[in-house]
């Protein structure tokens, strides 16, 4: 990934913060007659000390075998907020249009679970996502073996992160005053990743001095 020293993470805390919280990425794997590539959930553990992402994926999917015999690391990207910047927001309209976006790229090998570490990490992964919702669903509504049944048709992986990169496009290398105008214009969005980006915009670019 092309990362300007502008666009560079500040801190690797703030990179796993990101994973943490946009873990809806993309996993890439090499094939044979080119790459694989799956979109899946992948937790964030830290509880080792070193990083490691947990996943699943349909054993009918080809990408699965590819995973299995992976020789080269594994690629796995996360996309965080991301908008197409017009010139027209720049107050002088002397810039060209650009986007800004934010992404994480964590490269390692996998290893693939047992059974029963398959089914802890499916329990762990329902239970934080269910628990965005009130009254959210329990594995204990439905009998065992209905769980059970379904994990001989899943495989379970944990990625170690032996690289990670980060990328926050957010204006850094343009004028200050032209990168707080878009997050200007972005806070007042009514979408909210479009909002988030615009604190992001603010807090790379705030401290910086005028140019």
């Amino acid at each position: 990934m092309f990362v300007r020293n502008s666009w560079k993470v500040r801190t690797e805390e703030e990179l796993w913060k990101f994973v943490d919280k946009y873990s809806w990425a993309l996993l890439v794997n090499n094939g044979d007659a080119g790459p694989y590539a799956t979109n899946l959930p992948l937790m964030l553990d830290r509880s080792g000390g070193a990083p490691v992402l947990v996943g699943h994926i349909a054993e009918g999917n080809e990408h699965a075998g590819a995973l299995r015999g992976a020789a080269t690391p594994t690629l796995a990207v996360f996309q965080g907020p991301v908008s197409y910047v017009t010139a027209s927001w720049y107050p002088g309209r002397d810039m060209p249009p650009t986007y800004y976006y934010t992404s994480v790229h964590c490269y390692g090998h996998v290893r693939i679970q047992d059974e029963e570490a398959l089914r802890a990490s499916l329990e762990v992964l329902t239970a934080s996502m269910e628990s965005q919702f009130i009254g959210g669903w329990n594995t204990s509504e439905i009998p065992p073996f209905d769980i059970t049944r379904c994990l001989k048709h899943i495989m379970g992986f944990e990625l170690s992160v032996e690289r990670v990169e980060g990328k926050f496009k957010l204006g850094q290398d343009e004028p200050k005053r032209d990168a707080l105008a878009v997050a200007q214009r972005l806070s007042d969005s009514q979408d909210s990743g479009q909002r988030e980006l615009a604190r992001m915009i603010f807090r790379y670019n705030s401290d910086r001095s005028e140019s």
